[in-house]
Order: C-alpha cells, then structure tokens, then sequence
C-alpha cells in the first residue's frame, strides 16, 4: 500500500511525464495534437479539476490557453488571462506543494480555491 508522500510523488512525476508528452512534437507535425479554438468563459468547479496542462500559441496552436483535465476526464479550454483561471493555477500550485512538502491535500494559509464568480457587465 503507498503511503501519502508516495502518492504526492507519483502524481508529481505523472504531471511531468504528461506536460513533456503534450509538448512532443515529431518532425512532421504534432501526434494527434489536438489545439483549444475557443476558450469556456464559465468557472470550473475546483474539485472537479485533477490536472492542466498549458497550450503556447508560440508552438503547433493558434491561442494560449489552459487544459483543464476534469475527474471525468473531460478537457476544458480556459483562458490564462482570466481571473477564474489564475486563481485556479495558484491553488493547484499551492495543492501539488502541499502533497510534496508533507504528504497531505490541505492548501496552507487558509486559501479559498473555490472558483470566482464570473462578473458580467
């Protein structure tokens, strides 16, 4: 059975292994990478997300955008200039730290990583 700060160090090293894979791109082209078009506007619930993965407009994609990776294995197309989105990032930072440091899911100082609610004019 694995220990808390061994899973810490496995989904750790899975996140790595997984950014370099979506960043891999062959001599003729991306393997079957698939690019963000539009952006969702709409807060993801933060328990609902497991994992991100970034997406350059500087490589194979037209936009910058965040992959979100939902329990349901769904993905989600974020904008990374959103308030929802930087705060989302900072509390998955803050959870991997947390899991790395001393093996637990508890987010220090008392952080909210509840999703901003959208403000429409």
């Amino acid at each position: 059975m694995m220990t808390q700060k061994n899973s810490a160090i496995a989904v750790l090293l899975f996140c790595c292994i997984l950014s370099m894979l979506s960043s891999t791109v062959s001599t003729y082209g991306p393997l079957t990478h698939a690019c963000c078009v539009k952006y969702t506007r709409k807060p993801l619930p933060f328990h609902l997300i497991k994992g991100y993965i970034e997406q350059s407009s500087l490589e194979v994609c037209r936009i910058d955008a965040i992959i979100f990776f939902t329990v349901k294995n769904k993905k989600l197309c974020a904008s990374p200039e959103d308030e929802w989105v930087k705060a989302t990032l900072i509390c998955l930072s803050d959870k991997l730290n947390a899991m790395a440091s001393n093996g637990t899911l508890e987010i220090s100082e008392g952080r909210q990583c509840q999703p901003l609610k959208m403000i429409t004019n």
